[in-house]
């Protein structure tokens, strides 16, 4: 089995990806004036925090990466169905977890319009001071970990078939099937525009297939086109796992900035909208998809020091290490500091740089939290967990280890 080292770059720039997120979340979710804002032209800086405020589109490339990196280890070692095996009880795992995150812990989806916030069990009875349960609506919520849960789950079974039997040195031919599979899914994936009315009108129905379609169809993270994210983090997997870094500058780059000009291009074309699925927001995803390819890029190829790096700003480490954690935990530490904020501070909410400076304040809390924790390794969080539960079926992690 070849020896695969963790890549501490590209955890750097995970932990980069969940200080926004948690930052962009606490800011935007928490702005009680925002039904103010005209979302069928809204101002340039709201545009601007709608695209930085979907950081999971990174860590979908990311997963796609580490998870394809870890499968072509073990299946070029010559074990054939154990490691593909580890991924799908994974991904069923992430599926239950979605659910978690939806209904009880999560953040809460927003009808931005009547500003009427869909919330989470947990955010209900912090602001509402009584024992509260969400609405059933809420299980037809997408989430990044739900497009996370079903890109391991075909993803691994597309770079099972690919690699497995000595297929891993079919290089050309893996290379090609991932990034042309990709590049056809961000093309088409303009089908969700007219796959969405289908979509809400289960929902209006209770019918069955509205479950099925919160994973292909619901904001934020849809299937489509966000398996494609996956298809092109699997592809630089390979690349390096082969040692063709060369390949990575050559291919995905050029990948990414052909992403970046098309999407550009086209959403300039398009009246500006919020969470719409329409042809602005298609262009926006493939906006997304190349700048996240040439960050990925970037962090992959150009720094080849990562322990000097992770040496002097290790709280991004941190993030990176507890990602999981924090991002269930996230709107629990949101919503207390935001009871207490209305208490010292009443209107805070008021202007979008008190929600903003609010986000920052959230922020540096988790860092604080995570500066004690690291003193015990982070014992108890849900990575601990994970780690010793997967090495119990044979699937070693170093996600928790040297940590500076």
């Amino acid at each position: 089995m070849k020896t695969i080292e963790r890549n501490h770059s590209l955890d750097l720039l995970r932990g980069i990806a969940l200080i926004f997120i948690i930052f962009f979340h606490t800011s935007v979710y928490n702005f009680a004036n925002i039904n103010k804002i005209d979302f069928s032209n809204p101002p340039i800086l709201i545009v601007l925090i709608s695209f930085l405020i979907l950081w999971g589109g990174l860590i979908i490339i990311y997963s796609g990466f580490t998870n394809t990196l870890m499968l072509a280890g073990r299946l070029g070692g010559g074990k054939e169905f154990g490691p593909f095996g580890l991924l799908i009880i994974a991904g069923f795992i992430y599926i239950a977890v979605h659910y978690l995150l939806i209904l009880v812990l999560g953040r809460w989806s927003v009808d931005f319009v009547n500003n009427q916030p869909n919330l989470t069990a947990v955010a209900a009875t912090i602001r509402s001071g009584s024992i509260s349960f969400p609405s059933l609506s809420k299980l037809y919520d997408g989430t990044s970990l739900s497009t996370i849960a079903i890109n391991l789950i075909f993803v691994s079974l597309i770079n099972f078939a690919l690699l497995r039997k000595g297929g891993i040195v079919k290089e050309a031919r893996n290379y090609s099937i991932l990034l042309i599979g990709g590049f056809l899914i961000m093309i088409l994936s303009f089908l969700r525009i007219d796959l969405y009315p289908l979509f809400q009108d289960a929902i209006t129905k209770e019918n069955g297939w509205a479950v099925g379609g919160s994973f292909f169809l619901a904001n934020p993270y849809p299937l489509i086109p966000y398996l494609a994210y996956s298809l092109f983090g699997s592809a630089a997997a390979l690349m390096v796992y082969n040692n063709r870094r060369k390949l990575i500058a050559r291919v995905l780059i050029p990948t990414g900035i052909l992403f970046l000009l098309y999407g550009l291009t086209g959403a300039m074309r398009y009246d500006k909208t919020i969470s719409t699925p329409d042809f602005f927001w298609y262009f926006k995803t493939q906006f997304e998809l190349g700048i996240f390819l040439l960050l990925f890029c970037v962090f992959l190829l150009a720094f080849r020091k990562p322990n000097r790096l992770s040496a002097k700003i290790p709280v991004i480490l941190w993030f990176s290490r507890l990602s999981l954690t924090i991002y269930l935990l996230e709107t629990l530490v949101s919503e207390l500091l935001g009871k207490a904020g209305h208490l010292l501070f009443s209107g805070w909410n008021q202007t979008i740089n008190g929600c903003l400076l609010f986000g920052a304040i959230n922020v540096a809390i988790w860092a604080g939290i995570l500066f004690f924790w690291r003193k015990i390794d982070f014992r108890y969080s849900l990575e601990y967990f994970w780690v010793k539960g997967f090495s119990k079926l044979g699937k070693e992690s170093g996600k928790l280890n040297e940590l500076p």
